[in-house]
């Protein structure tokens, strides 16, 4: 396993410069680093100024993320992952880092999110549900099954275990592919855990398709969801995540 060293970058995603990260960089600890992966961009070439990514493709923010932490540098062994429109609470990151430390087994520490209209973690649910589209609706405090990674700390070498996010999973923050994220971390024996004291607040969404760019329809990434993991059941199952409609908001 390929060693880190301590520090931190902050990580988050947008296309064609949208939305804006201002808000989400004034919220950071002074000095912390942001990199902003630009995909889509108008920009030509792979690097801009700065602590930019810019991608010329839409690759989706799954696929964005992995660019950006395979380029950090061997000193950076934490890693937050953060939607623009996240704005952190004093403190919220410090005991993300702190909490990190309690648990040297973590490899994904969700922050306390408020504002969001959709899911923010829970225990891994089982492929029926999965299938019926019925995910947990929060996270309580201490070890869970996953989190969303809207806000979230992990650990490089936890990410590297898994090779990162699935980037075939399209969906945004608090979707399948978090579910994913944190069912391949725990199954590579690493911890997930819901951190209360770290709270950030999310802001409203005014951007067309969430800011993320390409998407696919929930029921899609159900299906894969389901494929990957089911055995005997696996063509009922999916089947099942098919014909079955996406939940209503």
């Amino acid at each position: 396993m390929r060693e880190y060293g301590e520090a931190l970058t902050v990580v988050t995603v947008t296309r064609r410069g949208r939305p804006s990260v201002d808000g989400l960089r004034a919220s950071l600890p002074a000095g912390t680093r942001l990199v902003v992966v630009d995909t889509a961009s108008a920009s030509n070439g792979d690097r801009g100024d700065g602590d930019v990514l810019r991608l010329p493709e839409d690759v989706g923010r799954a696929a964005a993320v992995n660019r950006a932490v395979a380029g950090l540098e061997p000193e950076v062994g934490m890693v937050v992952l953060a939607d623009p429109r996240v704005r952190w609470r004093p403190g919220a990151i410090g005991a993300l880092l702190a909490a990190a430390a309690r648990h040297p087994r973590a490899g994904l520490l969700g922050a306390a999110l408020r504002g969001v209209g959709g899911p923010t973690g829970g225990p891994v649910p089982g492929l029926l549900a999965v299938a019926r589209g019925r995910l947990p609706a929060a996270a309580g405090a201490g070890r869970t099954g996953w989190v969303s990674t809207a806000g979230a700390l992990v650990r490089r070498a936890a990410w590297d275990s898994v090779d990162g996010f699935d980037g075939r999973y399209l969906d945004g923050p608090g979707g399948i592919g978090d579910v994913d994220l944190g069912d391949r971390l725990g199954r590579a024996g690493w911890l997930v855990v819901s951190v209360a004291e770290a709270a950030a607040d999310v802001e409203p969404d005014d951007t067309i398709g969430n800011g993320h760019g390409i998407l696919e329809p929930h029921a899609a990434g159900r299906h894969r969801y389901v494929r990957d993991r089911a055995r005997g059941p696996a063509r009922a199952l999916a089947a099942l995540a098919r014909r079955a409609p996406d939940p209503k908001p």
